[in-house]
């Protein structure tokens, strides 16, 4: 018997549904013909937490837990355990008895190292020793549910790429358990002093950025400029009079004494002109983090609701790719099935962008080379069931995309004129649309940020020829701070370090790093900060909360800089190469949190408490909609009776106003606590 064991229910069912033989359903399983499809629910074994590691003579709080003490820190296990969720305790039974009648295991897992983690150590828990072997599925519609079952790879090959996983969720309890332990007992202020790997240097960006706009002090400027059919703005010298270290034209009376010479010369000559067509190609596909970033702007939403929505159009409508991909290529291999998908896209509701497309054209977007282990995010085809809200919106934009990869490039006129009037230089520029493109999938023919300037008529003029001024101003401008993240762009900078570090030295080395955290986690990572109240959401905006600056200023800059974050995040990418080993890895970490351990005893915090109030309102960013306050089961950390709440998608979850930890209800019973949200 062939075993194949899911990450979750929905993709084992698209799996068994495309398996040959007859299907019957038993109790966690899918039986089909001789072969048989059973699931996890997300991950069924947990690290256990840090008192199975610390001696029985540790006191212990009226509540039963183990009291935190410096004793005890850095608390390092000898041989990490796991033990079984106490919500999936009867899934593990299912699959351990079926275990027992397997030849071969297949593991199918998400197509990524936590889903390659999440099988494997189910299969490593349960004493699994039989061939094993991988199906890696980037989409859910038949015909990708078919070839990937007719191309099962052995799972052996996978084993870098679950090391990563290993290597990263302990490098997150290391951090996690022992360092909000270290400046927790240092804090003189109330609550705890929450720190993570990703998330305190996260929160840090988003420090740094409020803090530099409220330094920020606005001043004045001026463009002179000329009218000679079309409009030239004067060319900026360094050692003119009025024009500061920055180069701006800060002196209004120089501005305007420019503009009075322009008038009284009345002609101006031209010295350099420039003209010709220029081509740019439809952008490159989506990866999560850029269409986060579109959906963010065009949408308004936030990371994790592009997220979920990208999360259902894969698992449960089947008509987009796997979503937690960093890359925006294809593999040129898959061009050949540009034809079918395009055919599919005309049935639901395209047709009419479909007709100008060419299934024929091969734009940058096909590169095999650059294809990481997940290619863009790009539509199947296909769907199950009908999208609708939001979820429809985001498929929208993801098709559109596709859809222009299609297309003939944009084509505009890009022009450029040099004028002498009056002893200075004043230049034009314009880039005048000729052929729409690609751009006609999204409706338009200039994109929303072309001034009027950029699309100004200008003839053709020769060198030498003279021209009438027929008028002159002068523009008065403002310098504007950098403007405050949102979620697209604070993905965004996670995603690309580099853009947002100063220092020259670091941002060349950062270029190529992987950044903050992952597709997978980044959003995660937001909803965490939001929830335990170091960021808000204003609008669009994300700011940070006075606990979130005073957790910053506090924390020692190791653990709030995002460039050292970011290279252990490439050291990551390394194990999963296989260049970098776990246990190197995981000696640096120890090394790292044991050096921190020291600096937390010799730091004095007030550091008060971040969350906000318990009354009223939103539960965090992550759930809305109040229970009775006190009513749920207990938890069992603090004892106190949890919340009842729901999320943005209207699925109840309880939480505990204590601690701020969080449980979906119990599969079997739902007045209990069920699998206990993964902190990132």
């Amino acid at each position: 018997m062939k075993l194949y064991i899911a990450e979750k229910p929905s993709l084992g069912k698209g799996i068994a549904e495309y398996l040959p033989g007859q299907k019957s359903k038993g109790n966690g399983f899918i039986q089909c013909g001789s072969d048989v499809v059973t699931w996890c629910f997300g991950h069924i074994f947990e690290q256990e937490e840090p008192d199975f590691y610390t001696p029985d003579t540790v006191p212990v709080t009226p509540k039963g837990k183990k009291k935190w003490r410096f004793e005890e820190l850095p608390i390092f296990p000898d041989q990490w355990k796991r033990r079984p969720k106490d919500d999936a305790r009867a899934q593990i039974k299912v699959i351990r008895d079926l275990l027992k009648k397997a030849t071969v295991v297949v593991n199918a897992g998400d197509p990524d190292r936590e889903g390659q983690l999440l099988v494997d150590e189910v299969l490593e828990e349960l004493g699994w020793k039989g061939k094993t072997e991988r199906i890696w599925l980037a989409a859910l519609d038949e015909q990708s549910v078919r070839k990937a079952l007719a191309n099962l790879k052995d799972n052996g090959e996978y084993q870098n790429l679950r090391n990563s996983a290993e290597a990263r969720g302990r490098a997150d309890w290391l951090m996690g358990m022992n360092l909000t332990r270290a400046f927790t007992l240092r804090n003189s202020g109330s609550g705890v002093v929450s720190v993570g790997r990703v998330q305190t240097p996260t929160l840090a960006l988003v420090v740094a950025r409020d803090e530099k706009i409220e330094r920020f002090k606005s001043k004045d400027f001026y463009v002179p400029r000329i009218g000679t059919g079309f409009w030239s703005a004067w060319e900026k010298r360094d050692d003119f009079p009025g024009v500061d270290a920055e180069g701006y034209l800060t002196d209004k009376s120089a501005a305007d004494g420019l503009v009075a010479k322009a008038k009284a010369a009345g002609q101006a000559t031209v010295t350099e002109y420039q003209s010709s067509e220029k081509q740019q190609q439809a952008p490159l596909g989506f990866s999560l983090a850029e269409l986060q970033k579109v959906c963010s702007a065009k949408l308004g939403l936030s990371a994790q609701q592009v997220l979920d929505a990208a999360q259902e159009l894969y698992e449960t409508h089947k008509c987009a790719t796997y979503p937690r991909t960093d890359c925006r290529y294809l593999p040129e291999e898959q061009h050949g099935e540009a034809g079918r998908v395009l055919s599919g896209l005309a049935k639901l509701g395209f047709a009419d962008l479909t007709k100008g497309a060419d299934s024929q054209r091969r734009s940058s977007i096909w590169n095999t080379g650059k294809v990481t282990a997940h290619h863009a995010i790009i539509p199947t085809g296909s769907m199950q069931g009908s999208v609708s809200g939001v979820v429809a919106k985001v498929f929208e934009i993801i098709v559109r995309s596709y859809l222009a990869q299609f297309y003939p490039p944009y084509v505009f006129r890009a022009t450029k004129v040099v004028l002498d009037c009056a002893g200075e230089a004043w230049k034009a520029t314009a880039n005048v649309p000729v052929k729409p493109g690609w751009k006609a999938v999204y409706g338009m023919e200039v994109s929303d940020d072309e001034g009027d300037e950029d699309t100004q008529s200008i003839p053709t003029l020769k060198k030498g020829q003279v021209l009438s001024v027929s008028g002159a101003d002068v523009q008065a401008k403002q310098t504007k701070p950098p403007a405050r993240f949102t979620d697209g762009t604070l993905i965004e900078a996670m995603s690309n370090i580099h853009k947002v570090v100063d220092d020259p030295e670091a941002k060349a080395k950062l270029k190529e790093t992987s950044g903050l955290g992952t597709e997978a986690t980044r959003a995660n990572t937001l909803e965490t900060l939001v929830d335990r109240g170091f960021i808000e959401r204003k609008g669009k905006q994300i700011v940070s909360t006075a606990g979130g600056r005073a957790l910053v200023k506090a924390l020692p800059k190791e653990l709030t800089d995002p460039v050292l974050t970011a290279r252990w995040e490439d050291a990551l990418s390394a194990i999963a190469s296989g260049t970098v080993s776990l246990e190197k890895f995981e000696s640096l970490q120890r090394s790292f949190v044991e050096r921190l351990v020291d600096t937390a005893k010799k730091t004095t915090l007030a550091v008060g408490e971040a969350r906000k109030p318990a009354a009223g309102g939103k539960a965090g960013g992550k759930g809305k909609g109040r229970g009775a306050a006190g009513t749920g089961p207990a938890c069992p950390s603090c004892k106190k009776a949890t919340i009842a709440l729901k999320t943005k998608k209207g699925s109840e979850f309880f939480k505990c106003e204590g601690c701020q930890s969080c449980w979906w209800p119990d599969k079997q019973d739902a007045k209990k606590l069920g699998t206990k949200w993964e902190a990132r």
